[in-house]
């Protein structure tokens, strides 16, 4: 039993990293072709964003 939970959960565990890295990959490639032009070293890691945070939503 505590196999079978073990297993799912690392399956799920695994699908979840695999979706987050796919939608994150889908954001900047958006995001380079709207600014027509390789963003490589301008993009935040963990949002996939180049765009600076608005101080005037704070």
């Amino acid at each position: 039993m505590v196999f079978w939970f073990e297993a799912i959960s690392g399956i799920l565990a695994f699908g979840a990293v695999v979706f987050y890295y796919a939608s994150l990959g889908r954001m900047i490639t958006a995001e380079e072709k709207i600014a027509g032009r390789d963003l490589t070293y301008e993009i935040h890691p963990f949002t996939g964003s180049a765009k600076a945070i608005d101080e005037s939503t704070k």
